[in-house]
């Protein structure tokens, strides 16, 4: 099998996909929902309903609160019962739309049959209806789906690249839908590429996913789409990485601060593909997704991949998966390396959640820091060619300039650097903190540049 991988760093972390068997199963309505206003990245969007109105299924409840934004839709039918800040999975107040749940009454028009369409819709009805739909990606960053498609005038996309490489240890929700899902996922690769241009479309499976591999390929056969390919990549973490995949695929190099678009490039995650086929084909708002129940202190029977309605608590759907088992130490949103763990299990899913996961004590406890052996081997690790070493004594430091010139704000907060230290210094803390920092004053000069040439040009 082929050996398709990005050109530097990466670790090899057990894959633990203890769920790859689990068939998706679906989760009932809770009796309410905490629909987050907050739910991709941009602007919230703003409600469009009131507190006593009644709503339908898949019917708009906010609209996108600016260029980079998107649509909410209502994941159940009932009544609004209030409009009101609410923790999210962080535990930070974030504003909510809450429902009480009637029922499952769909809005007009949205097509819940399970009739494949494969004939493709002209390229400005592909991109207004999935906008209309709310659509974002759903590989983690939850970037409106829609402007990713449309790029500005002057850029080019030589490649669609669809992630299914799906790195993380432990989740299975994309590689489920390639299985169970497959014909969708390709239509949907089809509608970006036209929508794109017609551009070369390649879909990266790791090929410790050969059946996922040998479905989508069989698939693909029977359908009526060209310059579309299937990629197998080398198993290395973290291969869907956007700039990695990128390298991977097309051998090309994002720059520092640059966009995918930059080199040609966009890259969606399958699950997003899946979203834009319902989104176009069926008319149907992305209020669904899969989260993997998972963990190392889960029995076999205990992991699930659940198809799941945004705004269900996460504490109802763990109590209907069986329980917070009593061996976790630690529950995190996302995979071991680039999770967060769950501070409110009140909290509720969003369009990107991806995963309940349970670790033990064992796993999760910090050994205790040594001093820097000055080993290389967080260099080595870092797939952004980044020295994490310096990085960290630069922040201790204080010297911003240096951070910035050394690009911490490049750094992709993956969590090589700390797997890979032998002396156990939490490197990935210090850099977070640090490309924070940086980030905010780089977000501050322009805004002061911004405010300076506004005011020369009313003075002028």
């Amino acid at each position: 099998m082929a050996k398709t991988t990005f050109a530097i760093g990466g670790v090899h972390p057990d894959d633990s996909k203890l769920a790859r068997a689990c068939a998706i199963e679906v989760l009932p309505l809770p009796s309410v929902v905490y629909v987050s206003m907050a739910q991709h990245l941009g602007a919230p969007a703003k409600p469009v309903v009131s507190v006593g109105d009644k709503v339908l299924t898949g019917q708009v409840i906010a609209e996108p609160g600016g260029f980079i934004s998107a649509f909410v839709h209502s994941p159940a039918s009932g009544t609004v019962k209030a409009i009101a800040p609410f923790k999210d999975l962080a535990g930070r107040e974030v504003p909510h739309i809450i429902i009480d749940v009637e029922g499952d009454e769909w809005v007009e028009g949205v097509d819940l049959s399970d009739t494949l369409i494969t004939e493709l819709p002209d390229r400005e009805v592909i991109l207004d209806r999935v906008k209309a739909c709310g659509v974002v990606g759903l590989g983690g960053a939850t970037f409106p789906t829609h402007v990713k498609l449309n790029p500005a005038p002057g850029s080019k996309a030589d490649c669609l690249i669809l992630n299914g490489a799906e790195c993380e240890p432990y989740l299975t929700s994309d590689y489920r839908i390639m299985l169970e899902r497959t014909k969708e996922i390709l239509v949907g690769a089809a509608l970006m590429q036209k929508a794109l241009g017609g551009c070369r479309t390649v879909i990266g499976i790791e090929e410790n996913k050969p059946e996922a591999i040998a479905a989508m390929r069989s698939a693909l056969a029977s359908l009526p789409y060209s310059g579309i390919e299937i990629l197998p990549l080398k198993k290395k973490y973290p291969q869907g990485g956007e700039k990695q995949i990128i390298q991977a695929v097309m051998h090309r190099e994002v720059g520092s601060g640059a966009l995918p678009i930059s080199v040609g490039a966009v890259v969606q995650n399958v699950g997003t593909s899946l979203a834009v086929y319902e989104a176009v084909q069926k008319n149907k708002p992305l209020i669904t997704n899969i989260l993997t129940v998972t963990g190392n202190c889960l029995p076999v029977e205990k992991q699930h991949n659940y198809l799941f309605r945004i705004g269900m608590p996460l504490s109802y759907i763990a109590e209907y998966a069986g329980g917070i088992p009593k061996g976790a130490a630690k529950i995190v949103s996302g995979g071991p390396m680039m999770g967060r763990a769950i501070s409110n299990m009140e909290a509720a899913t969003v369009k990107g959640t991806s995963s309940i996961l349970y670790l033990s004590e064992e796993s999760t406890r910090r050994k205790l820091e040594s001093n820097c052996i000055r080993c290389g081997r967080c260099a080595e690790a870092c797939p952004m060619g980044l020295e994490p070493f310096l990085l960290r004594r630069l922040w201790k430091a204080g010297d911003m300039e240096a951070l910035e010139a050394n690009a911490v704000q490049d750094c992709i907060e993956c969590g090589c650097c700390l797997y890979s230290c032998p002396a156990c210094i939490p490197l990935l803390d210090h850099i977070r903190q640090a490309k924070g920092a940086v980030l905010g004053a780089i977000r501050a000069r322009a805004a002061a540049a911004k405010a300076a040439a506004e005011a020369n040009q009313k003075n002028s």
